[in-house]
């Protein structure tokens, strides 16, 4: 549902991938045409040029009817992939995870742990490293799309409760056909603007949560596509 047609709630997604990550195809009107989401977070791999051919120097901005987020999906040298929102450059990639935060905050981003229980993907936040560092995340990802698991969902939800987190979801989308697969629907009073800080705010309070959009990755058909 779109915040175009009932403009007490909006929609969210924080993780999307465009053309300049190395195994993305989004374009931005893929973004601009997609029904089901009002604001993408587009976090390239170790990539920000989306951002600095169209956010004129804002961490989020608007382009016709839909908003982005700056961001960037990093490598870390010793703990696997973590994502900062609302930067205001390009986070060199490789270096150690603590100076990958560093590095986020400098820019009064938020840090975002992606996929933290991926059984598949290489680039899985190693948690052995990264709880070490806990206190300095700001949100973590419950739901990803390229999930294939209900168990790799209920550990990320039972970590973001332990750790006491604001819950993320995010389609992960590489592809027009993956977006609207993993996003939140937020209440939300229209205002004149739309700033880091509202956001923040909603994701904070769960009462302002009116549906989850989940739809995992099916594995026999992910397998049947790798194996033609």
């Amino acid at each position: 549902m779109s915040a175009n047609e009932n403009n007490s709630i909006i929609s969210l997604d924080l993780h999307n991938h465009s053309i300049y990550s190395y195994d993305g195809k989004l374009t931005l009107d893929d973004f601009l045409e997609n029904s089901a989401v009002d604001v993408f977070a587009v976090t390239d791999h170790n990539d920000f040029r989306f951002h600095e051919n169209y956010s004129d120097g804002k961490t989020i901005y608007r382009i016709d009817t839909k908003w982005f987020i700056t961001g960037e999906e990093i490598m870390t040298s010793d703990a696997g992939e973590v994502i900062g929102l609302f930067i205001k450059n390009k986070i060199e990639p490789h270096l150690p995870f603590s100076e990958t935060l560093d590095e986020i905050k400098k820019q009064n981003g938020i840090v975002y742990l992606p996929h933290p229980y991926d059984l598949y993907r290489k680039g899985k936040p190693k948690l052995s490293v990264v709880k070490r560092y806990m206190h300095m995340v700001d949100i973590i990802e419950v739901f990803n799309a390229k999930y294939f698991t209900s168990f790799e969902v209920k550990m990320s939800y039972r970590l973001a409760r332990k750790f006491n987190k604001m819950k993320g979801y995010g389609s992960d989308a590489h592809k027009r056909d993956d977006l609207g697969k993993g996003y939140v629907v937020l209440k939300y009073e229209p205002t004149k603007d739309i700033n880091k800080e509202i956001f923040i705010n909603l994701l904070k309070d769960e009462a302002n949560i009116v549906e989850t959009v989940e739809i995992r990755r099916n594995f026999f058909k992910t397998l049947l596509k790798r194996l033609r």
